[in-house]
């Protein structure tokens, strides 16, 4: 087996921090993410189960029985030219991926599938509606869980023995789960299984623990019938609340656990999407869990609050993204269940996410899913991913796209910028990256929208962070 190994050489650090010093700009940042970042590892490996930690099962706390793995299946035909997703091959793809991830033989996806779920569990798939095609006649390309993907993961769980009413199709808001096709799609195609929400809708305030804030706009009662609300008994403390909130109401600092997450599943398979994100930088695996599992989540970005920087007409606002992710995350009830994400990279987000609201939205067809137990190393692997992309379009890396970094310096450093670079792909890409942000290309409502929420969820010990602890592997299927 070839390891690859990750880090920052000699000639890369000595010519960022030189740019650094000179220009006053943190260039050693160009130095330590040069393209590529984190790649696959060169020859084939067969994933030892024998390496999982000892006394853990496939339910046991995240990051589960294969801290560090990432897998990446590919297929050339998953996506038609149209954005048409071809649903038997996302099947092979994801037989494909379960073998790979727990060390089976590619033609065993039903012993992968056994290893961590059987009758007796109650399932929750956990989807993302968020970036949907706008509408039927949009130009936009929508980038949500796929449905095919969604069928899959539900009938492979069923082929192991776990029984329809078992399993659940759930996502925060019921609006959203609705506006997106689910409900059609699991009382249509999945006889039996359940779906559920959260909450009625999306709000600022987000307070009421039943999910039914004032705000809210009413829903019809077969599908408000479906909406269960947050645990009163299970939630977690941050120090900041939503200028909405009053200052007399305790509540404001507490986001609130899903009744779905809390009480009513034992295990959690979580479809996060491949997608660039306007406050927190990225939206894969742990975002997925932390906005989508709890209630009180938008104090985690506030808008209209700013130190100004001379730019009329800006909404700025600080961003909490990077403490509230990990932290919510963290509840223990939430890491026990949260036992595989499947992540959609079937089409991807580069830039304006999380919905095509943004004038800057633009998708791409990867082709892709990823498969992992460790949310963190995931989240990590496809970060890169979303930088090298963005770098293809002439986009900044996400990390760099937030107002603070528009300083006089920085068109000086973007000059110097491919010094750092380790091939020539770099030093195109970076100066047409880093262009972009001189040229008002830039997309940002915040102050910073580093994703330190990846980096600070390994400091938990919600998975694997270290480039050089990670193995990822992508895998072309035919």
């Amino acid at each position: 087996m070839t390891t690859a190994r990750f880090g920052i050489t000699r000639r890369g650090f000595l010519l960022g921090a030189a740019a650094g010093l000179g220009v006053g700009v943190p260039l050693t940042w160009l130095a330590g993410r040069t393209f590529p970042l984190l790649t696959p590892a060169l020859d084939p490996v067969t994933p030892e189960r024998s390496t999982e930690r000892s006394g853990l099962s496939a339910g046991d706390i995240m990051p589960g029985r294969y801290p560090g793995r990432v897998i990446e299946v590919h297929h050339p035909l998953a996506v038609s030219m149209e954005n048409e997703i071809h649903a038997p091959t996302v099947g092979t793809m994801v037989d494909r991926g379960m073998a790979e991830l727990t060390g089976y033989e590619p033609g065993d996806a039903r012993s992968a599938w056994a290893s961590m779920f059987s009758r007796g569990d109650v399932v929750g798939i956990k989807v993302n509606p968020v970036g949907k095609k706008p509408s039927p006649t949009s130009q936009a390309v929508g980038s949500i869980s796929s449905f095919a993907l969604v069928v899959k993961v539900v009938r492979s769980l069923m082929g192991v023995g776990v029984l329809p009413q078992d399993i659940i199709v759930f996502e925060r808001y019921a609006d959203e789960f609705c506006n997106a096709g689910y409900k059609d799609l699991v009382e249509r195609e999945l006889p039996g299984v359940r779906w559920l929400c959260s909450a009625l809708g999306y709000t600022n305030t987000q307070l009421d623990v039943r999910g039914r804030d004032e705000e809210c706009a009413r829903l019809s009662s077969d599908v408000e019938s479906h909406v269960v609300g947050y645990d009163p008994d299970v939630f977690t403390s941050m120090g900041f609340a939503a200028p909405e909130h009053s200052e007399r109401d305790d509540r404001r600092f507490r986001s609130h656990l899903s009744m779905i997450v809390s009480r009513m599943v034992n295990k959690m398979v979580t479809l996060p999407v491949l997608k660039d994100h306007r406050s927190a930088g990225v939206t894969f695996a742990l975002k997925n869990m932390s906005h989508g599992m709890n209630n009180n989540v938008a104090r985690s970005h506030i808008s209209g609050i700013a130190h100004g920087f001379g730019l009329p007409g800006k909404i700025l606002g600080p961003n909490q993204c990077n403490t509230f992710i990990p932290h919510a995350v963290s509840q223990h009830r939430l890491r026990q269940k949260a036992t595989l994400h499947i992540l959609d990279g079937l089409i991807g987000v580069y830039e304006g996410g999380p919905g095509p609201w943004n004038a800057t939205w633009g998708t791409w067809r990867r082709k892709s899913l990823f498969f992992a137990t460790d949310p963190v190393a995931m989240d990590h692997v496809c970060w890169d991913i979303l930088d090298r992309k963005r770098a293809e379009e002439g986009w900044a890396p996400v990390e760099r796209m937030g107002l603070l970094y528009r300083t006089p310096a920085t068109p000086y450093a973007s000059s110097v910028a491919p010094l750092a670079g380790g091939h020539p792909l770099a030093s195109v890409t970076m100066t047409a990256a880093t262009n972009n942000m001189f040229q008002g290309r830039t997309s940002e409502a915040f102050n910073v929208r580093q994703p330190d929420h990846v980096v600070l969820a390994g400091q938990l010990g919600l998975g694997v962070f270290d480039r050089e602890r990670i193995t990822y592997r992508r895998i072309l299927a035919e």
